[in-house]
């Protein structure tokens, strides 16, 4: 299952101390359990030890694109469920024209307990 970056949906970002988390009211999820495609409620991404710029009260929203990179390589999937020791950076830029760009130690993403929805993009 894999997490796609473009076209999720950010419901809030929240600081707990040098903790960034991201909470998605639909992560879009390619590959999931039955192979299908569709949207993830409830799934969290946890920048660990982070520093960002950008305001996180201001993200939220749908992602037009998004990128994850340790300095080698690029991803906009992530395997789900995903843990990694840094260093990370992720840009994010939202529809609603603000970016969030993290330099982090750690990133986590947890999918909680929601069942996959359906997606009917045609």
């Amino acid at each position: 299952m894999q997490l796609v970056f473009a076209d999720s949906e950010v419901a809030r970002a929240e600081v707990q101390g040098d903790t960034l988390l991201l909470r998605f009211a639909a992560a879009a999820i390619e590959q999931g359990p039955a192979g299908e495609d569709g949207y993830l409620p409830g799934l969290t991404l946890a920048f660990q030890q982070a520093r960002w710029q950008g305001d996180p009260a201001a993200c939220f929203g749908r992602l037009v694109e998004g990128e994850l990179s340790d300095g080698i390589s690029r991803f906009t999937r992530l395997e789900l469920p995903f843990d990694g020791p840094g260093p990370w950076r992720v840009e994010l830029l939202f529809a609603h024209g603000r970016r969030l760009v993290v330099d982090a130690q750690r990133v986590t993403a947890s999918a909680g307990d929601a069942p996959l929805r359906p997606s009917y993009a045609c």
